[in-house]
């Protein structure tokens, strides 16, 4: 087959269709775009070797330029040793560079560093001997610690030796017990009792005073004239004003609706007695209300009136100024902040499921409700009444406590039946709130308690016959 010759564009002869240089005059051609076959002719022809010849004109005077100039460099630096075949050597060629490199393009940030509960709590235990423990709340000083015992006993054992340092008999085993006044401590048996024993505690030598306030005693505070206190009843459903130290009764109402928990809060600006009860029909619940009253009025509770809130109320706490009471409900699985200060407002929020405890963080920011069927805590922004965060807890809570500034909430993780099982002690803190802390405890964690100063708190538990101390 004849090869097809075409004129070069520089000098005119005839040169093979596609070749790169002309043999004639030396010129080096340009590569044709594929596809095209048409020659060039005509006009065309000229104003293509008219640009050929001014650039290569161009080209030779750059050329005789540059190699009259004398480079200031010297010898060429020896070229860097190459790394060893796989250990991680970057190839300098004309491929594109290795990302791997550089690194990433736009690194994420540290995350923070994880929390240290264990350099911030130490656990000691303080062992109370062939008795169960039932309920713990510290002395004022917060050297030593109140112990009730299931042989109807009150013990006072030292922090620092863990020896039991003063031991009274009660009448009846205490469920719970209340320091009232920095000084005394009410003994509290929900069943099977109709008196409430109140020990002073400089005074162990002599026997307790006893409190005639009928059967199942449920709750007692003490108000801020310092010498009497408020107790009420279930079974009975009464509330009575007390004398301390006489034990004299100086006062007494019955209300529709059996009272378990009572409240010392702040309303019209002066304190009110908040009596937290239910009703129940079959042994069901049927409702719930708080009654409001001033304790100095006379007659007692003349100013008394009824709020409904709920169907099964459950351990709550009060705001820092006595304005509002918070507190869950466990049919409905909603906590509930009931304004009291003025006129009577009440918000609600839905939480997990089966909350027994509400309680209340950072200055009134937070309400926390321990949910203990779901195993978790509920974080509710109170100035929306909106669950926050839902804290999972390493056991069933059984109930908890807040230190003095409330900013750190002791949850005892000994679970719902009786006794307890479970063991273990969660520390929610932070803001917003997170469980910073998940420590051992003996088995049946049953009551927490913590010091004036925060500094100090102590896990109840039951199986265990001991006290677990937890000090910062």
């Amino acid at each position: 087959m004849s090869e097809r010759r075409v004129p070069c564009p520089s000098c005119g002869a005839r040169i093979v269709e596609g070749a790169r240089k002309c043999r004639a005059c030396k010129a080096w051609l340009g590569e044709r775009p594929r596809g095209s076959s048409a020659s060039l002719s005509g006009r065309e022809p000229r104003l293509a070797r008219a640009v050929v010849s001014v650039a290569c004109g161009v080209a030779a005077v750059i050329i005789a330029t540059l190699t009259s100039l004398k480079s200031p460099v010297g010898e060429a630096p020896p070229l860097t040793a190459l790394t060893p075949e796989g250990a991680g050597a970057v190839d300098a060629s004309d491929q594109a560079p290795n990302p791997a490199a550089f690194g990433p393009d736009s690194p994420e940030p540290a995350p923070p560093p994880p929390l240290d509960p264990k350099g911030r709590w130490r656990a000691r235990e303080i062992r109370i001997g062939d008795v169960h423990p039932l309920d713990v709340v510290f002395s004022p000083s917060g050297t030593s610690i109140y112990v009730s015992a299931d042989d109807a006993s009150l013990r006072e054992y030292t922090l620092q030796s863990g020896e039991i340092a003063h031991k009274a008999s009660m009448p009846a085993q205490g469920d719970h017990i209340r320091l009232l006044f920095d000084r005394y401590v009410a003994v509290l048996r929900h069943e099977d009792a109709a008196r409430i024993p109140v020990m002073d505690t400089t005074a162990w030598d002599r026997d307790p005073v006893l409190l005639d306030v009928g059967r199942t005693p449920g709750d007692i505070v003490a108000l801020p004239d310092g010498r009497t206190v408020i107790a009420a009843t279930t079974d009975t459903k009464r509330v009575m004003k007390f004398e301390l130290p006489t034990g004299v009764r100086l006062a007494n109402i019955t209300l529709p609706h059996a009272t378990g928990q009572l409240f010392l809060v702040q309303a019209e600006g002066r304190p009110y007695i908040a009596a937290l009860g239910a009703l129940t029909h079959a042994g069901r619940p049927a409702g719930a209300w708080i009654d409001l009253f001033d304790p100095s009025e006379s007659p007692f509770g003349a100013t008394r009136r009824s709020i409904a809130v709920g169907r099964e109320p459950r351990e709550g706490d009060i705001t820092r100024d006595g304005g509002a009471v918070f507190f869950p409900d466990r049919l409905s699985n909603t906590a509930i902040l009931l304004s009291v200060a003025g006129v009577t407002e009440t918000r609600k929020a839905p939480v997990g499921v089966g909350p027994t405890a509400g309680f209340l963080l950072h200055d009134d920011r937070y309400g926390i409700t321990l949910n203990a069927e779901a195993r978790t805590a509920s974080v509710i922004e109170l100035s929306t009444m909106t669950v926050k965060s839902t804290l999972p807890l390493g056991g069933v809570p059984r109930t908890g406590v807040t230190s003095p500034d409330r900013k750190t909430l002791f949850v005892a993780l000994g679970g719902t039946q009786w006794p307890p099982e479970g063991s273990g002690v969660a520390v929610i803190a932070g803001d917003p709130p997170q469980v910073v802390a998940s420590l051992p405890t003996g088995k049946g964690a049953c009551a927490v308690a913590v010091s004036k100063d925060g500094a100090r708190a102590a896990v109840a538990s039951y199986w265990d016959r001991s006290i677990t101390v937890l000090e910062q």
